[in-house]
């Protein structure tokens, strides 16, 4: 018997089934295609409405090595207020997702420096919260701001005490050692003590009795120093959250 022929004998049989026995076959022949378009159909509404929702970054912040506490989603509310960041269209990303562990080889890490990079070469991170070591670790491949040429004399008076110090002397070291393709390991000073220094740069702010952020944020490391990097494209904004976060309004 032509194809046809079967195909039209057996719409023919369908027609004269009960509801019930039309739905089971239609679910036994038809239920992967179903599913299919169901879910392509739920894929596109949900890209769509993210679309639709998605908001521009005002800030983008990174903290490393730390996880959201219940009062995260208050606290980076309070400070989008503060900065008068239109909520309707932007917002301010607080990024706990990169775990850093120096000289580690765990896939974490791996991944948390791939991110990091791109992240950063793409002038997308604003500003970074990690501990001494790792700041000291970035600093020596020159993504931080010199804190002197964005801050304001009143902004200089109020935070100089917190400055976290390192020496151009052994940046430039470093530098030289890369350019030539070297290996150096740079003996970074007390970073507390620019005394101590030759050309003591600020690029770093210590965070230590910042209660509030504490309170929001967990970290894996008491001390935490704050630094803005030098590629960012909002460094007004990134003042603002400086003067929130040690003023604690």
């Amino acid at each position: 018997m032509p194809l046809m022929d079967e195909f039209r004998e057996e719409r023919q049989a369908i027609r004269q089934k009960s509801l019930k026995e039309k739905l089971s076959y239609f679910f036994d022949y038809y239920k992967w295609h179903t599913v299919a378009v169901i879910t392509l159909v739920a894929v596109v509404i949900s890209l769509t409405v993210h679309l639709i929702n998605r908001k521009d970054c005002a800030l983008y912040v990174c903290l490393l090595n730390a996880a959201e506490l219940d009062q995260a989603a208050q606290y980076k509310q309070q400070f989008e207020e503060y900065a008068g960041i239109d909520r309707s269209d932007y917002e301010a990303v607080f990024d706990t997702s990169m775990y850093i562990q120096l000289g580690g080889r765990d896939q974490m890490t791996a991944t948390s420096y791939q991110k990091m990079t791109v992240y950063t070469a793409a002038g997308d991170l604003d500003v970074l919260i990690c501990t001494p070591e790792i700041t000291e670790f970035y600093v020596g491949r020159g993504i931080f701001c010199d804190l002197r040429d964005i801050l304001s004399p009143e902004q200089t008076a109020l935070y100089e005490s917190r400055f976290f110090y390192v020496d151009q002397t052994v940046l430039d070291a470093i530098q030289e050692a890369r350019e030539k393709g070297e290996d150096y390991e740079p003996a970074f000073s007390d970073p507390g003590n620019p005394e101590a220094m030759e050309n003591p740069v600020p690029v770093g702010i210590c965070l230590d009795g910042c209660q509030k952020l504490k309170d929001s944020i967990l970290f894996n490391d008491d001390t935490q120093v704050l630094s803005v990097l030098a590629n960012s494209s909002k460094k007004d904004t990134a003042l603002q959250f400086i003067d929130y976060v040690l003023q604690e309004p």
